[in-house]
């Protein structure tokens, strides 16, 4: 009789638990129970949107659940991010950031994010990017040519971009900087229609993801003279770096990494670290990645944190050095 009371004594308070909203020890632990989107803050077809589909299909296996994709661009990646702040904090809703995530914060007086909006998850890759010319509009073979040209012309080449503020927006503006040149900066809706006035022939130059101008360099239609990074890629081996081409002292590239809201619990977030360490370890992803000039940098959520305190401390200056203010 008292064994039966006690189990009633015990279903009661398990009841009143559940009831009162407080879940029982070991709830997150039966995450995820549905599908998870990642929100990309650029169109379908630019380099973002491919590698994230890539590691979303390879996340899904590990997390025993679909991982979706869906497009918001537009506002300087500023739309995708306000749409995944205030998104429940579950882990059902992250973000796929880039570069451009903490240059807006710095380059509008009033940004839609704050990084302390987000719970960092995962650092997801490194890309090395190319500097790629239309032919038939800027006939330059290499960075010193295509600086000797700029000085000639001042403000008459054309060069686009993914948008305001992201990467290679910063990355020419830079370079500008560094070679005394000027060129007019023409932002577009993310980095494939960008491509495409590339190709044709709207403009006449970018600094791009490898990824999205690789098949074009390999038909003919555009011509890398240099890759961004510190060390060559092997996407583009006989293409030289923009340092030791005409441009000392110059390395720029851009990282992707995954956010969750912020208030999203630990083990959640450490539930889709792992899927997302074990996505970066698939020998053909890896791979296939370098191929298009992506290297996988997999982090830990607090190795990430620091990562982005650390890139927003020196975006900060950059942007200021160069003036730049929306």
């Amino acid at each position: 009789m008292k064994s039966m009371k006690r189990r009633h004594v015990l279903l009661l308070a398990l009841t009143g638990t559940v009831v009162a909203g407080v879940p029982p020890q070991g709830w997150a632990q039966e995450f995820p129970t549905k599908a998870i989107r990642i929100i990309v803050p650029f169109p379908a077809g630019g380099s973002l949107d491919g590698m994230t589909r890539e590691l979303a299909e390879r996340m899904a296996p590990e997390l025993g659940q679909t991982v979706m994709i869906e497009n918001k661009p537009g506002a300087s990646t500023m739309i995708a991010s306000q749409y995944v702040a205030r998104a429940q904090p579950d882990g059902y809703t992250l973000l796929m950031v880039a570069t451009s995530f903490v240059t807006s914060t710095h380059v509008y007086a009033k940004p839609l994010h704050d990084l302390s909006q987000f719970a960092p998850v995962a650092k997801v890759a490194f890309d090395n990017h190319a500097v790629v010319v239309n032919p038939d509009v800027l006939p330059v073979n290499s960075i010193a040519e295509l600086i000797e040209y700029a000085k000639k012309k001042p403000g008459e080449i054309a060069y686009g971009s993914a948008g305001v503020a992201t990467a290679p927006h910063l990355e020419v503006e830079e370079f500008n900087k560094m070679a005394g040149i000027r060129m007019a900066h023409i932002p577009f809706n993310g980095s494939a229609p960008a491509v495409t006035n590339l190709v044709g022939g709207q403009i006449g130059l970018m600094f791009d993801p490898i990824s999205s101008v690789k098949q074009h360099i390999e038909s003919g239609r555009l011509r890398a003279l240099a890759v961004t990074g510190p060390e060559r890629s092997p996407a583009l081996p006989d293409v030289p770096t923009v340092a030791e081409s005409g441009l000392p002292g110059y390395a720029r590239g851009a990282w992707d990494a995954l956010l969750a809201p912020a208030g999203t619990p630990p083990d959640v977030v450490a539930r889709l670290n792992a899927s997302v360490r074990k996505a970066l370890q698939d020998p053909e992803l890896m791979r296939r990645w370098s191929q298009r000039g992506l290297d996988a940098t997999p982090s830990s959520p607090e190795e990430l944190q620091a990562f982005l305190a650390s890139e927003s401390e020196n975006i900060g200056g950059l942007v200021k050095e160069l003036g730049i203010r929306l």
